[in-house]
């Protein structure tokens, strides 16, 4: 059951999983919605922004829901390789 090709797989997962908060704590990960708001002060200095978020989440908290997004997507991507991969072996 616990193949080296398996194990193998497993800390691919894992790395790929926990990539985004490596990356977060090296880098300023500025986000698209930061980027524009800098464009169109540099465009319009006096535009007043018309609706505001619900609910801004802190730095910290953020940035756990971004590895959180992240790590899902890596277990679909996973499920689907090996769903895959089982379905050829039949």
């Amino acid at each position: 059951m616990f193949t080296r090709k398996n194990i193998s797989l497993v800390i691919l997962f894992i790395l790929i999983a926990l990539a985004p908060a490596l990356i977060s704590m090296t880098s300023d990960l500025m986000g698209t919605d930061d980027k524009s708001e800098l464009v169109i002060k540099e465009i319009n200095s006096g535009y007043v922004r018309w609706a505001e978020p619900l609910w801004s989440p802190n730095e910290g908290t953020e940035k756990l829901l971004f590895v959180f997004q992240a790590s899902i997507g890596a277990g679909f991507i996973f499920f689907y390789i090996m769903r895959k991969r089982k379905k050829g072996r039949q």
